[in-house]
């Protein structure tokens, strides 16, 4: 039981660096393109992804690997977007993402794999079946995003599609993220019974021996 506890308290600041990884750089993202246009919010958004990177390794001395991924390639497309200056090099952006995670997760899923648990395992102690089953939910989400913003960029303008993004897709996600929440709390519950009933099965084993 003792060498659980140390575990427990990063995961509620994982949670919410998370969460607030997610808002930051589509909150400047928005803001900055009503200002200064696509480019220069493309830019701000990158720089808030990276500026949370940092942070997140200076407080809990981690690297969020798929945040530096996401951030490199993203500053990639941006700066091709600026040296063709083709907007849709950042306009596809989100469906590249969107459409890796909905590949990994699926395939992984009908190989029998619970991809989620490989990116979320630090934050939460679930059974498989909970893993498997928010690897489904969350393969289709995000293939359902990436089919989402592939027709928003073709058929709103600039500012349009920016204001999709932000104002439908984001709170779609968190939406769609609480309503995973009851599968999530009710798979923890599960674990920890597992948990204390492996640990009551070990003690009496220590007993006979």
């Amino acid at each position: 039981m003792e060498d659980t506890i140390p575990s427990a308290p990063p995961r509620p600041k994982s949670r919410f660096m998370s969460m607030f990884s997610e808002i930051a750089p589509l909150a400047a993202f928005f803001l900055v393109n009503q200002a200064f246009g696509l480019y220069a919010a493309a830019v701000a958004a990158i720089t808030a992804s990276a500026l949370l990177v940092a942070v997140t390794w200076a407080l809990e001395k981690r690297l969020a690997r798929f945040a530096v991924f996401a951030t490199s390639i993203a500053a990639l497309l941006t700066l091709a977007a600026i040296l063709a200056e083709e907007k849709t090099y950042i306009k596809i952006q989100p469906s590249l993402f969107s459409g890796a995670f909905a590949a990994v997760l699926l395939i992984g899923r009908l190989r029998g794999k619970a991809m989620m648990k490989v990116f979320f395992v630090a934050q939460f102690d679930l059974p498989d079946a909970v893993w498997k089953s928010l690897s489904l939910r969350w393969g289709l989400f995000f293939l359902a995003a990436t089919l989402a913003n592939e027709v928003a960029w073709r058929a709103l303008s600039d500012d349009d599609w920016v204001t999709f993004r932000v104002l439908i897709m984001a709170p779609a996600t968190g939406f769609f993220m609480l309503a995973q929440l009851p599968i999530t709390l009710r798979g923890q519950r599960d674990m920890k019974q597992i948990m204390a009933a492996q640990q009551a099965v070990e003690q009496a084993g220590n007993k006979i021996d």
